[in-house]
């Protein structure tokens, strides 16, 4: 079996297999505004880190530019075409859209997004951002508008936006050591405490 005709079934198993009333509610909001559900655990934080957590919001919206932009580039230079598109039967639960498929900007942006935070090392905060980054990229397959390889292609896209958008901002620190919007004492890469 080809890696393309594995990506089809899995597909089919998610947006077919796994088809059921809850989730066809379900999963065209968290599709279209699961990454809202992360403003909870950004108060949490904020409350925690105070002043720095405004660094790495910032940082998060420098990493989802870099992800959004990088996606499109990469839609055009693959012309996958999306499953709604491409293949009969597929339960089709939003518009399909006119965009290419590989890879999904909804990942790439919501993991972009949600690993920016892992410096700030609050578990909290971390992993309920990915697990609502995964969430939205689980939602893009189920409501059919891409397949699975093309959500975890936009979820190393992403990976890689957070992890640039970091070694820009420690490189910056390392230039600017007092100029950099730190409170004092403090430390990004503490060791994990909650």
């Amino acid at each position: 079996m080809s890696l393309s005709e594995l990506d089809t079934s899995l597909f089919f198993i998610i947006n077919k297999g796994l088809q059921n009333s809850l989730f066809d509610s379900l999963m065209p909001f968290i599709t279209k505004r699961g990454l809202l559900f992360c403003l909870p655990f950004l108060i949490w934080a904020g409350v925690k880190e105070r002043r720095n957590i405004i660094p790495y919001i910032l940082l998060s919206a420098i990493a989802v530019g870099i992800a959004d932009g990088s996606g499109n580039i990469l839609k055009h230079a693959f012309e996958r075409v999306r499953p709604c598109h491409a293949l009969e039967g597929v339960n089709l639960l939003v518009g399909c859209g006119k965009a290419f498929s590989l890879p999904s900007n909804h990942a790439a942006n919501g993991f972009a997004f949600a690993l920016t935070f892992w410096p700030l090392r609050r578990k909290v905060l971390t992993y309920g951002c990915v697990s609502l980054a995964a969430a939205v990229a689980f939602s893009r397959v189920y409501i059919g508008v891409h397949y699975p390889g093309d959500v975890i292609a936009g979820a190393a896209v992403g990976a890689a936006a957070a992890a640039l958008a970091l070694f820009l901002y420690r490189w910056l620190m390392k230039i600017y050591p007092g100029k950099c919007y730190h409170s004092k004492g403090s430390n990004p890469d503490a060791e994990e405490r909650y």
